[in-house]
């Protein structure tokens, strides 16, 4: 029987990065299924974006549909993986850049996933963090250039 990402990640760093390797995997193909199956019915899920708390794997299966539609071309390298060693947890650092759609604007920044699996080796809570503001900043600089 194979051991869940959950059971192994203080101490098996290469399953944790298999996990993590879906993960970047699953929003690069801007592949909203495969990134909502990662992770359980109950996800809590924090993104700076959505300017509150969201609930459950629909409400993050249709934040990549939003992403592809608005970064077309969008991609996230991953930076850095950092396991927690207490709890089933990871820190996932990353580089996004992506053109917003109907425009030649680059946007790029980075920002760090805090990922916490359950035992059944999913993803149940979930925060995004990165500079929103700044990110917004770039997004006004397109509206004024147009």
């Amino acid at each position: 029987m194979t051991a869940t990402v959950a059971e192994v990640a203080a101490t098996d760093t290469r399953g944790l990065e298999a996990f993590c390797d879906r993960w970047e995997r699953a929003w690069n193909e801007h592949d909203g299924d495969a990134v909502a199956a990662l992770c359980a019915e109950d996800l809590v899920y924090d993104e700076p974006a959505l300017g509150e708390t969201a609930y459950g794997t629909d409400s993050i299966r249709d934040f990549v549909t939003l992403m592809a539609r608005t970064f077309p071309d969008y991609s996230f390298t991953r930076m850095g993986l950092y396991g927690e060693v207490t709890r089933r947890a990871v820190l996932v650092a990353w580089h996004f850049s992506g053109t917003l759609a109907g425009s030649d604007q680059r946007v790029e920044f980075h920002g760090d996933d805090r990922l916490e699996l359950g035992e059944d080796g999913l993803i149940h809570a979930y925060r995004c963090l990165y500079d929103h503001r700044f990110v917004l900043s770039q997004l006004s600089r397109a509206e004024t250039e147009k």
